[in-house]
């Protein structure tokens, strides 16, 4: 991959913190279906709180303290398991929580914040693909290979996040395990997601405005495990650039699918304001198609605002605010 390029995606995540089939498309969602969307994304958008990700067992997730949004989760009390940040050589952070209420164990990955962690603008620049053994014996196009940096990012909270659930799973056997992030985090959450299914655990997948993971194999592979291994749900925002990342003429990045495309720019979200796009690996009736034409630079610019809302501003807590002892 030329530098040149490398460096382009660096300013493309700090600046914001996929041969087309025919497929079948279809406007509208449930309104149940709208407010899982918004529920899961804020225990996404909550990763970004100090206090959830340096907390020790039995503090609950919070937003509204540090200037975050997440009323939905804090009126569901979820106890935090376990907070972790500067894991391994990525420093990646986030907690695995408990919901009684909805009978969830939660493992919610951190994006990009370059105000606590300046090491995430590697992880992202890090667009090297590596081969990897994730797909198993369905890697038989390209080695399964997967963007070095969220690769890399993955295996370092691996095999804590993997104790936790299965501590929690020990307690709740009933509890349905989901894996959620948003922009860099959603990319981990996915294979965080992943690994816990080859361990034969089901587990739901909500990402919010997540880039590309890698090309044929790792695409094709998290949209085969769905619906037998947990379902999928890879939101977007109108012309977010982030989920266009790196870019697919960069070299075959694509996506799984469906994806569930927020349709409408700014405003509350309708259930007719979704559009559910199915289709494999590269499909331009969605978010990868909503371009300007004018350049990706003219896109990055244009797709900021989208990129931090998902059903309210995402990312609107102080990562560096600490407001609670531990």
């Amino acid at each position: 991959m030329p530098l040149l390029l490398q460096l382009v995606f660096v300013l493309c995540l700090v600046l914001v913190n996929g041969a087309p089939l025919i497929v079948r498309d279809s406007v509208g969602i449930s309104q149940a279906e709208l407010e899982q969307f918004e529920f899961f994304a804020q225990y996404a958008g909550a990763t970004y709180c100090y206090d959830n990700i340096h907390s020790g067992p039995g503090n609950t997730v919070s937003c509204s303290a540090e200037g975050g949004d997440c009323p939905r989760v804090e009126s569901v009390r979820p106890m935090i398991l376990q907070g972790f940040f500067d894991i391994g050589e990525t420093q990646t952070a986030g907690y695995v929580a408990v919901d009684n209420v909805n009978q969830l164990i939660i493992v919610a990955i951190q994006g990009t914040s370059i105000a606590s962690n300046l090491l995430d603008i590697l992880t992202d620049a890090d667009i090297v693909r590596h081969q990897t053994d994730l797909c198993g014996t369905a890697n038989t196009n390209d080695g399964c290979e997967i963007h070095d940096g969220f690769w890399r990012a993955a295996k370092d909270v691996q095999p804590l996040v993997e104790s936790i659930v299965e501590v929690a799973l020990a307690s709740h056997p009933s509890f349905k395990i989901v894996s959620t992030g948003h922009s860099l985090g959603g990319a981990v959450a996915v294979l965080i997601g992943a690994m816990l299914r080859n361990c034969g655990k089901m587990v739901d997948i909500y990402t919010f405005g997540q880039p590309h993971l890698g090309s044929v194999d790792i695409s094709n592979y998290i949209q085969n495990q769905a619906p037998t291994q947990g379902n999928n749900y890879r939101i977007t925002h109108y012309n977010d650039v982030v989920p266009q990342l790196p870019e697919h003429d960069w070299g075959n990045w694509d996506h799984f699918y469906p994806e569930f495309w927020i349709k409408r720019d700014s405003g509350t979200v309708q259930t007719s304001d979704m559009k559910i796009v199915t289709g494999r690996l590269y499909e331009t009736g969605g978010n990868e198609g909503d371009k300007s034409g004018w350049g990706l630079a003219f896109d990055i610019i244009e797709g900021l605002p989208a990129h931090y809302t998902y059903f309210g501003a995402i990312s609107g807590c102080d990562p560096n605010a600490p407001t609670r002892k531990l």
